[in-house]
């Protein structure tokens, strides 16, 4: 067995440490040729390491020739007894596009679904039908738009859930968030300047930067978007999350919603764009209902994903645009053709129509309830002037400790593999007054959140 010694201060991935140490033992002939290496899987298991480091580590080794892969027989050395000769310069750093970072045992990450419960059989049941059914269709371009049974389907999902005012003319499929404000961006025109939440979605606040938009930061307050700071911004477009805002998890109260929606109707070429994250989890209470679905001076752009729902990987998001602006849409990105594939778009359309998804998301939010629930008790267990925000929906919770030094908080919960998330990360201009963290609860199964959260117990009693 190899021992390889690891510089845990090195920025340099273990993958590539390594493979330097195997690559630099076999031009010494420390490793002679013909030499069998340990399988990927018992070096993993002797390093602590995940198996993935290790095969990195040995792909790159075999397609520079240095060892190569019997089948069934393992890794062995190549002859290499040349190399000396010819004078290679032993590389010691090489540009890595992937920087490979060690797994945190205890991340409350807010990003992320439980994949344990996903319903793989039924999916790939709806995928087998699809091909089988030898629908050449399918393999031809589609509408622009995304093919109509889906943006029906989405259609009745909306009416039925969000209270959305929607034909399936409006609905508008794309591959994520990303991809449908690229969409808009062409839409609306250059020159626009956008308004946005302060904490923001870091995610679309980074994409609208990108694709040219002016952006202008709103404080948020315990209701909130400050309306009364967007009308004095010059902004002509508002990005908003009124359902359950992230990452504070406020609800935008009737009052804003009706003043927000007033702003938006003062001028023609204003709009707001609702981005309906995670507003299918909500545990307590009735639902919240859309904004777009109390506008009545269509101006609301309304936007969805099916990844919290479903899964990240699915990539299809939606978007329903005011009618004012669907000629618009036409003559502009219209000419783009839909970024998600047909095949994708017929097994979503089977999976929302024949009653799936529904079942789907009523076992997640069970599932996620419990979670949420657990979460709230094991903080208010650690000590009862915990104060949680945003509870009873979302993915995630916002909490205030009561503590001084929150740098040495954070550091001290990485050292026990604990990683929360500080509010101030999600500031696009300026911080919060008192830091606060976002903990999320949906990635992580019960037991290792009542570790981490034993972990947190013991870094706060301490600091």
């Amino acid at each position: 067995m190899l021992t390889i010694g690891l510089d845990h201060t090195k920025k340099e991935p273990f993958y590539r440490q390594i493979y330097a140490y195997i690559r630099d033992e076999i031009r010494s002939g420390a490793l002679p040729c013909g030499s069998k290496l340990p399988s990927t899987r018992r070096l993993a298991k002797h390093m602590d390491l995940s198996r993935n480091t290790i095969d990195l580590a040995y792909g790159q080794l075999t397609a520079e020739g240095y060892i190569e892969a019997k089948p069934k027989c393992g890794y062995f050395v190549c002859q290499v007894e040349d190399l000396a000769s010819l004078n290679i310069p032993v590389e010691t750093e090489e540009e890595d596009p992937v920087q490979e970072e060690e797994p945190i045992p205890f991340d409350f990450s807010p990003v992320g679904v439980d994949m344990s419960l996903f319903p793989y059989n039924v999916w790939r049941r709806l995928l087998k039908e699809v091909m089988m059914n030898d629908n050449s269709e399918l393999f031809q371009k589609g509408e622009n738009q995304g093919d109509l049974g889906l943006r029906r389907a989405i259609m009745y999902y909306l009416r039925q859930s969000r209270g959305v005012h929607v034909g399936t003319s409006q609905i508008v499929i794309g591959a994520g968030i990303e991809n449908l404000l690229f969409l808009l961006s062409l839409t609306l025109g250059k020159g626009r300047t956008m308004a946005m939440e302060n904490p923001a979605y870091l995610n679309a606040y980074q994409t609208v930067r990108e694709l040219g938009f002016q952006v202008l930061p709103v404080n948020m307050d315990e209701e909130g978007l400050k309306v009364s700071q967007l009308e004095q911004s010059g902004a002509d477009l508002a990005y908003v999350t009124p359902a359950r805002q992230y990452p504070t998890g406020v609800v935008l109260p009737i009052g804003r919603r009706s003043r927000l929606i007033k702003w938006a109707r003062e001028k023609k070429e204003r709009y707001i764009i609702e981005d309906d994250y995670d507003s299918e989890f909500r545990y307590y209470g009735k639902p919240i209902p859309a904004l777009q679905g109390i506008d009545e001076s269509d101006k609301v752009i309304y936007m969805g994903t099916f990844s919290k729902a479903i899964a990240p990987a699915i990539r299809i998001g939606y978007m329903v645009l005011p009618k004012s602006l669907v000629s618009a849409y036409r003559k502009t990105a219209g000419i783009f053709s839909c970024a998600v594939s047909r095949i994708d778009q017929s097994v979503l359309t089977s999976f929302l129509s024949e009653g799936h998804f529904e079942r789907h998301l009523n076992r997640m939010r069970n599932v996620y309830k419990e979670k949420h629930d657990l979460l709230i008790q094991k903080l208010k267990e650690i000590d009862s002037r915990i104060t949680v925000y945003g509870a009873g929906a979302g993915l995630h919770v916002r909490v205030d400790f009561p503590i001084q030094d929150t740098r040495r908080f954070e550091k001290e919960l990485l050292k026990r593999g604990v990683r929360i998330y500080p509010l101030s990360m999600y500031y696009i201009d300026g911080g919060p007054e008192k830091e606060q963290y976002i903990l999320g609860f949906t990635k992580m199964q019960k037991e290792d959140m009542i570790k981490g959260l034993k972990a947190i117990r013991e870094v706060y009693r301490l600091v």
